[in-house]
């Protein structure tokens, strides 16, 4: 097959869109798949190098943009388009001339796409358009997790196996709202022992190192290709509740979400639901984060049980073959036609 992925990147769209593109990418190319990217300039330096780093061709376009003629003219078998933003009436007039796989977060936003994939946890049990139901893969298990992440995995994710517990901060490759401020303040409160590693934009890191006071023990790092290697090594993670969420399910690794924007408050409900994590939902202000936080990573530091149960929960759910399911379905229609 010959697949055109269409998403972009950005400081307000964040990085998530690009990287579930290239997860899955990278999966239809092991399976001798010839994929293309087609995305605007990517600004985030760590993602441009990351793309660089795949070797996947790369085509250009206008941002939100679905230049149909030009997308027509490469000769495809499908088309993923992964946005919030792209015109949906402009999907459906692709998906007439090449089949479209559309990634969407709880809602198709009226398009008509050949294949709908909402690899967010409970998507499954939501309530969709009958159109959409019959071409829908949904939930955790089409979760598309990046190999690199699964590389990660360990024995007993849930046991603390250094002599200081290491704990990552990540809330999203751009972190428009600057939630890593005030993230790196509770975990500075709450983890006085603990090896730190605050991953955030350039611009925050001044704010950060300005709470830390001298403190020992803690790195303040941009975000970066390597990181799930950094989240291996974690005792406990706290993430945003978007892209990176499931790769920290995927890993077993105990973990703090917390939703920082609206479209994340879903994500916080189910993953809490199914006692996979520890959550917060801040979409609506972050007044009481600090203590929120603060009192959920101290649980996690301090009991065993609570960690090996939330560790056990999101590995029984999240197997990481989802990116493999979404290509033998991508396979089988292009089988069909």
């Amino acid at each position: 097959m010959r697949v055109l992925l269409r998403a972009d990147s950005g400081k307000v769209q964040g990085t998530g869109h690009v990287m579930r593109c290239l997860t899955l990418g990278d999966e239809l190319r092991s399976r001798g798949h010839d994929v293309h990217l087609m995305t605007t300039p990517i600004t985030v330096r760590w993602l441009a190098s990351l793309v660089a780093a795949s070797g996947i061709v790369v085509h250009h376009a206008a941002v939100n943009e679905l230049p149909i003629d030009a997308i027509a003219a490469l000769d495809l078998d499908w088309v993923v388009v992964d946005s919030y933003r792209i015109d949906p009436e402009q999907v459906s007039r692709l998906n007439k001339l090449i089949p479209v796989l559309a990634i969407i977060d709880g809602d198709d936003r009226g398009m008509d796409a050949s294949l709908y994939l909402d690899q967010n946890l409970g998507a499954d049990k939501a309530k969709w358009p009958p159109k959409v139901l019959d071409r829908l893969l949904a939930g955790a298990s089409y979760s598309l997790v990046r190999d690199a992440i699964l590389r990660e995995r360990r024995q007993e994710p849930w046991r603390l196996h250094g002599e200081r517990a290491a704990i990552v901060s990540f809330m999203g490759g751009t972190d428009p709202t600057g939630a890593s401020v005030e993230v790196a303040a509770a975990l500075i409160a709450a983890s006085a022992d603990a090896e730190l590693t605050i991953v955030a934009p350039e611009e925050l890191h001044e704010l950060i190192e300005a709470l830390s006071r001298g403190r020992g023990h803690l790195t303040i790092s941009d975000p970066t290709p390597e990181l799930p290697a950094l989240f291996g090594r974690a005792d406990i993670v706290v993430s945003a509740a978007g892209t990176s969420a499931w790769d920290v399910c995927a890993l077993g690794i105990p973990a703090v979400l917390v939703a920082v924007v609206h479209n994340q408050s879903s994500s916080i409900s189910e993953a809490l639901a199914e006692g996979m994590v520890l959550g917060i939902d801040a979409s609506d202000g972050r007044s009481g984060l600090t203590e929120q936080l603060t009192s959920r990573v101290v649980t996690l530091l301090t009991n065993e049980v609570v960690r090996r149960k939330l560790s056990d929960r999101c590995l029984e759910i999240f197997d990481g073959k989802g990116k493999a399911r979404v290509s033998a379905h991508m396979e089988e229609r292009a089988r069909r036609t």
